[in-house]
């Protein structure tokens, strides 16, 4: 596929030997990091402001979309002139469902598109920030369902993210293609995104006066310290990209002289080799973070030590993943966002098969490769077999600190390779090479969860609670 982004700088990229897609997403982030700092301090929050910084980061999110993405960048405004007219024009009770189908419709031909047209290229297109756009639409959809529904009906997460009006259209280009996420996201919430806006986040979350009174001033925190951690980490994440993913591709494990070592060698080269890939999100998203909170969007609150926390749109909490003692746990610190998108919009509302549908969900999202499939497939009864350990097997081991300890030694080694396995036929995306990769490994995983699942059925399932009101005589 032809890179549709600017080639203004393909001399810069011939000389250094950086693809361009891959030098015009750094020259934007970079760029973005600039504005943002340049946004909070020429533009602070406050009521005079509100229209200028939606106009600012709208306007300025579409020179970098269109500087990345190039005339790809009507497929953004396609999606979202139709989502907006539904929001206006839809009855409102099934404004969600039309907006869900549709915006998942167009994202599904635009995977299928680049299946046919592009297959197993990493190019950077618009697809990728489609879904992105595909989250906040559907999300903002569900939001303004909620707000007609009964307080009774929605759980106080839905009740706080909840819309009663619908979104003036700067508001909702302004939230749509803003600056901070319209490159690589990741998914910020409209409402998050308003008391970004209005500087409401900081008022509701600020520290105490003096005398313990809340304060009327909006008073930003400060981003420095955070700011140089976050692009410190990018370039160390980066060094590693360079050194270590680009060297030990997924695909080498499929080569011959590897495949005749000895299953010691394999696992280390696979262990290598797999956990490596991830760096090149962990790269994206770490940067993305830091875009973010140039610009003061991200903070969420003070932690008990009165440090301001600015986490409120990060995507990854990388140690916990690489350290991750079950799949739940990876997770959960894994791509948060879009987990969060998940569990508010199929998960919370799903009546049954809520673990199911959250991945099929994620399946369609994500594409069309065959190896998609077979990775969430197999995700799926990996969360189940995993629920099953920790409630039938665990508690074993909880009453000894030595028997915890190993336990937990070779949760984390199993967790690993597990993660790994699971994901390779993802990287890998096709059928042929994911069954080559199986088959190196003799389906392990497949029949130790299958196993599992068969054994422990009374722990793979969440049993429902039943409370009984005893009638007193």
């Amino acid at each position: 596929m032809t890179y549709h982004g600017s080639k203004i700088f393909s001399f810069l990229s011939q000389s250094i030997g950086l693809p361009l897609d891959q030098l015009n997403f750094l020259i934007s982030q970079i760029s973005a990091i600039i504005i943002g700092l340049l946004f909070r301090y020429y533009l602070k929050p406050c009521p005079q402001n509100t229209l200028k910084r939606h106009l600012v980061a709208f306007l300025i999110g579409i020179l970098l979309g269109n500087f990345c993405y190039g005339d790809q960048m009507w497929h953004l405004f396609l999606q979202g002139f139709v989502c907006y007219l539904a929001l206006l024009f839809c009855p409102r009770k099934y404004v969600h469902l039309v907006t869900f189908v549709f915006s998942m419709g167009y994202l599904s031909s635009m995977h299928i598109y680049r299946l046919l047209y592009d297959y197993g290229n990493y190019t950077l297109d618009i697809s990728g920030q489609m879904m992105v756009a595909t989250q906040k639409l559907t999300s903002l959809a569900f939001a303004y369902y909620d707000g007609m529904r009964k307080p009774q009906d929605l759980n106080d997460d839905q009740k706080q993210q909840s819309i009663k009006e619908c979104p003036h259209i700067i508001e909702f280009l302004g939230y749509i293609f803003n600056f901070q996420g319209i490159i690589v996201g990741p998914l910020c919430y409209y409402q998050d995104y308003i008391d970004f806006i209005t500087g409401n986040n900081i008022l509701t979350k600020q520290k105490k006066t003096d005398d313990g009174g809340e304060s009327s001033k909006i008073v930003q925190p400060d981003v420095t310290f955070v700011l140089i951690k976050k692009l410190v980490y990018t370039v160390l994440i980066a060094i590693i990209f360079f050194k270590v993913t680009l060297v030990y591709p997924l695909s080498s494990n499929l080569l011959p002289e590897i495949l005749e070592k000895g299953i010691f060698y394999r696992f280390v080269y696979y262990y290598v080799s797999a956990s490596s890939q991830r760096v090149k999100y962990y790269l994206a998203w770490v940067l993305a973070d830091a875009v973010n909170n140039a610009s003061g969007l991200g903070f969420n609150g003070y932690d008990e030590n009165g440090n301001a926390k600015w986490d409120l749109v990060s995507n990854v909490r990388i140690l916990k993943v690489e350290m991750g003692q079950s799949m739940k746990e990876v997770f959960d610190n894994w791509n948060i966002q879009t987990q969060l998108w998940f569990r508010r919009i199929a998960y919370d509302r799903l009546p049954t098969g809520k673990t199911l549908g959250v991945f099929v969900l994620s399946a369609f999202w994500h594409g069309f490769y065959p190896g998609y499939y077979l990775t969430f497939v197999l995700c799926a009864f990996l969360v189940y077999a995993g629920r099953g350990m920790r409630r039938k097997i665990r508690p074993f081991f909880l009453n000894n600190r030595i028997l915890k300890f190993f336990y937990d030694i070779l949760s984390w080694i199993f967790t690993i390779f597990v993660l790994n396995y699971s994901a390779a036929s993802f990287d890998l995306m096709d059928m042929e090479r994911a069954f080559k990769f199986y088959n190196s490994w003799y389906w392990c995983v497949h029949i130790a969860v299958l196993v599992i699942v068969l054994i422990l059925p009374g722990g793979s399932t969440k049993k429902k609670k039943v409370v009984q009101d005893e009638k007193k005589e």
